[in-house]
């Protein structure tokens, strides 16, 4: 046997196990957590692991590192168990259990004065699944659930991503000289072949594929499962091999630790890809690629277990023992081929619908759970039925900028503005628990939450904007700003722009051309063409674009007055949303704002839409124009679902109105409202989410604005911040709008798990409007998700 190879290229190559006595460990656990038990050692791979039976009856996982870790790795860990609980708490990982002093991990020194780190983590129970055959139904939840865990973990970046780990598979041109262990020359040969064909094939189609944090190790080892429920994921444990990586790793390096001693092939590899398809689909490089992951982790595990069986005959390890089984699987992945494998998996991401829906417990797409949800609706709630898509969603969760329906798949939200600051954000939850466990009432009585949100909103607004009327939602506040206006200038005309919409009172609906299409204007309403310089009569690279736009409501005003009226406001969503996206040319807000108030009207920003940093730059939409409004309206982002509306004005604006008529609203402003809008400024501030939100947004816009030159479909692309439109036509020289394409790629989109819709007078443009939390890493899945309808037209 050749022995060539005796020194280790990749950290932790040879195990390096500490050996902590169960003495020292109890010392450690009583000094770092203050408790007392039973420990009992768990057999791992790098880590010196204890089961802790705590005297209170509560169960841990004690977990000694080496001595050769450094505190980035197990900062690493304990950042990502937290990201993870953040995103998806309902999945089964392991909790972090803090030191007496708080901290994630703390350190023990032996009386040899050696230095370990040492964490804990709270107990799953379940057992690890045993070798031998496993059923298809757990099969394909192991993939389903390595795929959730890919989907909490984005967003979510570390330092020590990139550190060297012995089982990232990428480490094989490093392992190959140590293949010289392995005694019989011909299976050298083979296994030298592969790691070249990795190192020089593969490797480099790695770098362009997507990459996030993955677990990097979801093995039979660290899966656990309930005996109750054989057919079920109970737990996901040992998170210390995470890395950086292509999300292919994931799905390629489970799918191989399934082949091993298995006989049926690649079959159980086939049931993981699915459950996995199922949840996050895969893209077609990825599924071409997974054989080669596959068979690399296949040689990666049988060269470590050959060289820790070489160097300790006596006492390899668990991997060590093993190493027959990988060199086995390596033969049988050979004899398949990758043509044969790659045909196979792709036949699994081909079934993976059906997969979800039965792992869901529930049809084939649950059409039938869908139709009766729609029938009841009908019968309780009228027999408009108003959704989204065509086949409508029956969402049962969501975290973050993450939907989750029945069958348990995850939706990017790019649409709902709603939740400004996330799905559930877990500090807007925790102060709306806190306050109406405490107290809820009217502002007919005395209270400081009110108080306190007032003052800070006020703050945020230009000098002079410094009072408050709380109501309940946008379209109240688009009421009460119409009935101050009114109240203020004795007048009853009102100006607004073309295809907007501001609400669904009677008053407001009114001034929504947008849901009025089949009924004539109100006598005492105008209104006023978009600023379009994509499609308008005043084109982009023209002089004074926004003035000579701007100059447009002196044609509505005198039209007003035609009519006997004479304008009281002007109400204009700073994002021009319903008009298409529309971004306002330089300077046309604020001319638009000057002849408003030229002819008596003042004039109501309606930031439902643009408001609460959407834009990136300001906290409010009309700021990024250097033009100050009258009256600001808010609705449904101020509370982050909850549901608030506020109007913000000039004092002497209010104190006009209320002198003649009582203004009043029993749940407006009310202290969980007043809380929950509270705890939204906080995160908007503490998490510096304008500036996410410009920065994100200026890469999400790049993104969309690089597929026109891939898509001539693709018109135009525009916006500030995270407020993105994309605009389908079918000629870019006539400009004839995509209305039905738009429609098709809106649903194309949601069944590839992302979520937009559809906005502006033609009804094609793709409106991008996604929580403020949006990263990076989630702006390309949109950008990707857009591709790939787009090529699906």
């Amino acid at each position: 046997m050749a022995t060539r190879a005796t020194e280790p290229t990749v950290k932790f190559l040879d195990g390096n196990l500490p050996s902590l006595s169960t003495a020292e460990a109890a010392e450690a656990v009583r000094g770092l957590y203050g408790l007392d038990g039973t420990l009992e050692p768990v057999v791992t791979d790098r880590d010196q692991n204890f089961n802790l039976a705590a005297r209170d009856g509560r169960r841990y996982m004690l977990k000694i590192a080496s001595a050769e870790e450094d505190e980035s790795s197990l900062d690493f860990q304990a950042r990502a168990l937290l990201h993870i609980e953040r995103q998806d708490p309902d999945l089964p990982v392991p909790r972090i259990v803090k030191t007496r002093e708080g901290r994630p991990f703390g350190s023990f020194q032996r009386r040899d004065g050696s230095r370990h780190l040492v964490h804990m983590l709270t107990y799953l129970p379940g057992e690890t699944m045993a070798e031998g055959p496993v059923s298809p139904a757990l099969l394909n939840h192991i993939g389903a659930t390595l795929a959730r865990l890919g989907r909490a973990l984005r967003g979510f970046y570390h330092p020590a991503g990139g550190r060297e780990m012995v089982w990232d598979i990428r480490q094989l041109p490093k392992l190959a000289p140590h293949i010289d262990v392995i005694g019989e020359p011909g299976l050298r040969n083979a296994l030298r072949k592969a790691a070249r064909h990795f190192a020089d094939e593969v490797m480099p189609r790695l770098e362009g594929m997507r990459a996030q944090t993955i677990h990097a190790d979801v093995n039979v080892h660290n899966l656990l499962v309930d005996p109750a429920r054989p057919d079920r994921v109970a737990g996901i444990i040992d998170f210390g091999d995470m890395i950086h990586g292509a999300l292919a790793l994931d799905v390629g390096v489970t799918a191989g630790d399934f082949f091993i001693g298995d006989e049926r092939g690649l079959e159980p590899a086939c049931h993981v890809v699915a459950g996995y398809h199922g949840v996050t689909p895969l893209e077609d490089a990825e599924v071409d690629i997974l054989y080669d992951l596959t068979l690399a982790r296949v040689v990666a595990a049988a060269i470590i277990g050959a060289r820790r069986l070489h160097l300790r005959p006596e006492d390899p390890g668990y991997i060590g023992r093993a190493t027959e089984s990988y060199i086995r699987a390596f033969g049988q992945l050979v004899r398949v081929g990758r043509e044969a494998a790659t045909r196979a998996f792709r036949g699994a991401c081909a079934a993976a619908p059906a997969v979800a829906a039965r792992l869901a417990g529930k049809g084939q797409d649950d059409e039938a759970a869908i139709d009766a949800l729609i029938e009841r609706r009908k019968r309780v709630m009228g027999p408009q039925l108003y959704v989204f898509y065509e086949r409508p969603l029956h969402l049962v969760r969501g975290r973050g900028v993450w939907l989750y329906d029945a069958a348990g798949r995850a939706y990017l939200d790019c649409y709902n503005n709603v939740p400004q600051v996330g799905h559930c954000h877990p500090h807007v939850v925790a102060a709306i628990a806190r306050q109406a466990a405490t107290l809820n009432t009217n502002t007919r009585y005395l209270f400081r939450e009110v108080l306190d949100y007032a003052e800070r909103l006020v703050a945020t607004m230009p000098a002079g904007l410094d009072t408050v009327s709380f109501v309940n939602s946008g379209s109240e506040a688009v009421d009460m700003a119409w009935r101050l206006a009114t109240a203020w200038t004795g007048r009853k005309g009102a100006l607004v722009m073309a295809d907007a919409y501001h609400g669904w009172t009677t008053a407001v609906h009114a001034l929504s051309p947008a849901i009025r299409a089949h009924e004539p204007p109100a006598p005492h309403v105008r209104t006023i063409p978009a600023p379009d310089d994509y499609r308008g009569p005043i084109r982009r690279g023209a002089n004074d674009i926004g003035p000579r736009y701007a100059a447009d409501i002196d044609k509505a005003i005198a039209s007003l007055r035609e009519g006997g009226y004479e304008p009281a406001a002007l109400i204009v969503d700073s994002g021009l949303c319903s008009n298409g996206m529309v971004q306002a040319p330089e300077g046309y807000l604020k001319s638009l704002f000057e002849r408003a108030r030229a002819a008596g009207a003042l004039v109501v920003a309606d930031e439902v839409q643009s408001g609460f940093g959407r834009m990136g730059d300001h906290m409010w939409g009309f700021g990024a124009h250097q033009a100050v409004p009258d009256i600001v309206t808010m609705g449904k982002p101020i509370g982050n679902g909850h549901p608030v509306g506020c109007v913000v004005t000039r004092h002497e604006v209010l104190a006009h109105m209320v002198k003649d008529e009582t203004f009043f609203s029993t749940f407006g402003g009310n202290n969980v409202s007043s809380a929950a809008a509270g705890a939204v400024l906080d995160v908007i501030e503490q998490e510096g989410l304008l500036e996410n939100a410009r920065t994100v947004g200026a890469h999400l816009k790049q993104g969309m604005a690089r597929l026109m030159e891939k898509h001539g479909i693709v018109g135009d692309v525009r916006g500030r911040g995270l407020l993105v439109g994309v605009e389908l036509v079918k000629d870019r020289r006539t400009l004839e709008p995509a209305t039905e394409e738009t429609k098709r790629v809106v649903n194309l989109m949601r069944e590839l798990g992302v979520l937009v819709s559809r906005e502006g007078p033609h009804d094609n443009v793709l409106k991008i409007r996604p929580p403020l939390v949006l990263k990076r890493e989630e702006a390309d899945i949109a950008v990707d998700a857009l591709d790939r309808a787009l090529k699906a037209l």
